[in-house]
């Protein structure tokens, strides 16, 4: 899909204060991590260490930026009633900060996360009204687009696609919105439609990373009803997965990037899904994207993964 790391991001502003000391040893910290619990461990050491500031501070010019990283602190962890509860609070105690905008995004990306579609459409409308020359409006917007897709109203969610392409054809993140169109065309079974949203990045896009994108996805969509490749790769665990044991039965072949916010999202809807059926009714089988294999292990462990996740190949790291 398209969108941002959902994981803790700090950004350390060159200032000198308890709040940079505090997101430097976060930082420090986290390039040693190994496993989800440690991780956890560290959030809520870290959103200690702030709260305490802001109980000893709470007129400090850094209140606001500790705030904000208070909650999003918990939005990896899931606990998206009381992040949103913090960030709605913080718009409330410093409307005028120059965090107000995360904010505003964030409360979007929870409510998403929530599968609260008209409650995140409402919040990235709002961002991209109050905050319109900010980098994220192009976001926001194809945000809204892909809350009206999750609610099956795919016409608009197609209108909101090319007005962000139009608005905003001079940045090449626009193309994502053509992929996301694709997404949405190639959902409507408007399988023209999408080819011709792909074939249009191949053509016209720039970036070329974006364009190989475009045309590894055409590939993989004109094999759309074709018999599965064989495959055959080792989980996390060492375990080896193969598709053909499985042959005769329901499989979600689910490839993901645990990077992208959407994961996690979907991760909750395929949980929700396997408790559903029966074990030998419906296999999910989860193919890892990630480069990193350290990034894999904090996904899994902090979202309940428990299907097989392969990665496909070595890693480049």
């Amino acid at each position: 899909m398209i969108l941002r790391i959902f994981l803790l991001t700090i950004l350390v502003a060159p200032q000198d204060g308890e709040v940079d000391r505090i997101l430097l040893r976060f930082n420090q910290r986290r390039e040693k991590i190994q496993g989800g619990a440690e991780f956890r461990r560290l959030l809520d050491e870290t959103r200690t260490d702030l709260e305490r500031f802001l109980r000893e501070n709470p007129r400090h010019k850094d209140a606001a930026r500790a705030s904000y990283h208070v909650a999003e602190s918990l939005l990896p962890l899931g606990q998206f009633d009381e992040a949103l509860k913090r960030l709605n609070a913080l718009l409330k105690e410093h409307p005028e900060s120059e965090f107000a905008a995360s904010a505003r995004f964030a409360i979007g990306e929870a409510l998403l996360q929530k599968e609260d579609d008209a409650g995140a459409r409402a919040a990235f409308e709002e961002f991209a009204r109050v905050h319109p020359k900010d980098e994220r409006a192009l976001y926001a917007r194809i945000y809204a687009a892909v809350t009206h897709q999750n609610e099956n109203r795919y016409d608009p969610a197609a209108e909101l696609l090319q007005a962000v392409r139009r608005d905003f054809k001079d940045r090449p993140e626009s193309w994502s919105a053509v992929m996301q169109l694709a997404i949405v065309r190639h959902v409507q079974e408007k399988n023209a439609d999408a080819r011709r949203a792909l074939e249009e990045v191949i053509r016209d896009c720039p970036d070329r990373d974006a364009a190989q994108a475009a045309r590894r996805h055409l590939a993989e969509y004109l094999k759309v009803g074709q018999e599965p490749p064989a495959f055959r790769e080792k989980d996390l665990s060492g375990a080896e997965t193969a598709l053909e044991p499985l042959r005769g039965r329901v499989v979600v072949l689910y490839f993901f990037d645990s990077s992208v916010t959407t994961a996690v999202g979907e991760a909750a809807f395929l949980r929700k899904v396997r408790e559903a059926f029966k074990p030998e009714d419906l296999q999910v089988l989860g193919v890892s994207l990630d480069l990193d294999r350290k990034d894999l292990v904090l996904f899994r462990d902090v979202h309940k993964v428990s299907w097989p996740s392969p990665r496909p190949g070595p890693s480049p790291r």
